[in-house]
């Protein structure tokens, strides 16, 4: 990237103008929040919200490519400037909960997302770069994002935001420990072993399900010793088919978390180690394997976060009076590979007067209220006001990938 001078315009002018252009079109955004939540899809199944994102997103000017990143439902809609700058991803996801339906609000970080890009899309040509709303898929279950970081989707995007509903909070992270959270490693554990009958010949069988039950009791020995932050929760997914014979297949389904990458990977090669123990004790056949990517702790850059936390008021987010987080929260998100990937931000939005559970009923509820969608509105445009400081200041990006490149070595 070429070096750039500060922007000499009119900057209030080019707030007001992406302002406008997020209130000029914030009938359709909602729409599309109401669309999206009135048709809950799930991980890489999310046709119909994909569909509605790309076809308005290319009505303001976008050139949209469909299936980014080799996934069906994955798109990157881009409109770029004349002027050299970096190109700023707008991250919306869609997808939905089995069962349950928009319980996470991911139809509003869809439409927050879409509004950022209409909002900067109205003033790129002027600041130059370029601006994308990229769509990325089942974060719940299949982190879209790691396979599109994997398969080369992000390698054009220099700096990404995105956002979150926190139940009855607004605000952003502004400092460290803020806005990280749990890394995460999913981990089947498969048993071979051979049938038999249980009570004629069960000397003629390899039991499965006792390495299974080996493979709890030793996770469970491991507890003691592993550091305050780290959470080990595992269920059996297959423990035989009937009591009268012995099994020859059985599965346990296990996540490792922890607050860094690294704690995670050792706690999981030791999970690994007890499988292995397992399954040499009762003679049965061991495979590991794991249904979705393993998913990075966020590195929150707190350059993006002091520039969002800026424009709260101008954007009409009021910030939210709460208890600060001292530690890792207990979650786990693609996001966190997206942030190892580029400087990233998001900010989080009240759904919501009162606190209510994650993954719940409420969160549906507050997902397709006034509240939320306003909220969704106005975190938007503090995105896109943002995002537009990073273009218009290049001192500010070298900041935000300084802090990047310090917090990634």
């Amino acid at each position: 990237m070429t070096e750039r001078a500060p922007y000499s315009g009119d900057r209030e002018a080019i707030y007001a103008r992406i302002l406008a252009a997020i209130d000029r079109a914030t009938e359709t955004i909602n729409g599309v929040a109401d669309e999206i939540h009135a048709n809950p899809e799930l991980g890489m199944e999310e046709v119909k919200a994909s569909k509605l994102l790309t076809e308005t997103i290319a009505t303001f000017g976008y050139e949209v490519e469909r299936g980014s990143g080799g996934i069906d439902t994955a798109f990157k809609a881009i409109r770029g400037g004349k002027g050299s700058g970096p190109a700023i991803a707008f991250l919306a996801e869609y997808d939905a909960l089995p069962g349950l339906g928009h319980g996470c609000g991911h139809n509003l970080i869809a439409s927050s997302n879409l509004a950022a890009a209409i909002g900067l899309g109205e003033v790129i040509a002027e600041l130059g770069g370029e601006v994308m709303l990229v769509g990325t898929p089942a974060e719940e279950n299949l982190g879209g994002k790691v396979i599109m970081i994997e398969n080369g989707a992000f390698d054009d995007i220099d700096l990404a935001f995105s956002s979150h509903h926190a139940g009855h909070v607004s605000d952003v992270p502004l400092e460290d420990p803020e806005g990280t959270c749990l890394a995460v490693s999913p981990r089947k554990f498969k048993f071979y072993g051979r049938t038999a009958h249980a009570a004629l010949d069960p000397h003629n069988g390899i039991n499965a399900l006792n390495a299974v039950i080996h493979l709890f009791t030793g996770i469970d020995a491991l507890r003691q010793h592993v550091t305050p932050d780290v959470r080990i929760h595992g269920i059996i997914t297959h423990g035989g088919d009937a009591p009268n014979v012995v099994p020859e297949y059985a599965e346990a389904y296990f996540m490792f978390r922890g607050a860094t990458r690294k704690t995670v990977d050792e706690i999981t090669e030791k999970a690994i180690r007890v499988a292995e123990g397992a399954a040499l004790m009762t003679g049965a056949r061991l495979e590991v394997d794991a249904d979705h990517p393993d998913y990075d702790d966020v590195v929150p850059n707190y350059t993006l976060g002091r520039a969002l936390h800026g424009h709260f008021e101008r954007a009409g987010l009021v910030e939210t009076p709460h208890e600060k987080q001292t530690g890792p929260a207990a979650y786990s998100t693609d996001l966190g590979n997206v942030s190892r990937k580029v400087p990233t931000a998001a900010v989080n939005f009240a759904i919501s007067t009162t606190p209510i559970p994650g993954h719940s009923i409420q969160v549906v509820e507050g997902s397709a209220s006034a509240m939320g969608k306003a909220n969704a509105i106005a975190t938007g445009k503090t995105l896109a006001l943002a995002a537009a400081d990073i273009l218009m200041d290049p001192a500010l990006y070298a900041a935000a990938k300084a802090e990047f490149d310090a917090a990634n070595a």
